[in-house]
C-alpha cells in the first residue's frame, strides 16, 4: 500500500482523452446520420412496438427516471377524516 502524496497522471478535473474523442466520435455519427434523415425515415420505418422501445430507451438520457412509491390504503387504522384532525388541532390550541 502507497503511502504519500500521488504523483503522475491526471489532475483532478481533466478529461480523460480518450473518452472525449469516443464520445465526438459518436456525436459526430449521430448528427450526420440525423442530418441526413435517414434516422427519422429508418425509425418510421420500425414496427409501432419497435419505435415505442427505442423512444422509451432514448428518454433514458433525457428525462429523469421517477421512483415509483407504494400506498397502503388498507391500513384504516391511521386514517382520520378531515373532521377529526381538525378537532385533534383544535383541542391542542386550548
Amino acid at each position: 500500500m502507497a503511502i504519500g502524496k500521488k504523483t503522475g497522471g491526471r489532475t483532478k478535473g481533466t478529461p480523460n482523452k480518450a473518452t472525449m474523442l469516443g464520445k465526438e466520435i459518436i456525436v459526430s455519427l449521430l448528427s450526420d446520420y440525423a442530418d441526413s434523415g435517414l434516422m427519422t425515415s429508418d425509425f418510421m420505418a420500425l414496427d409501432p412496438k419497435d419505435r415505442l422501445v427505442i423512444a422509451e430507451r432514448l428518454m433514458q438520457y433525457t428525462m429523469p427516471k421517477m421512483q415509483s412509491t407504494a400506498i397502503d390504503l388498507n391500513n384504516t387504522d391511521k386514517q382520520k377524516t378531515i373532521e377529526d384532525r381538525l378537532a385533534e388541532l383544535a383541542s391542542d390550541q386550548t
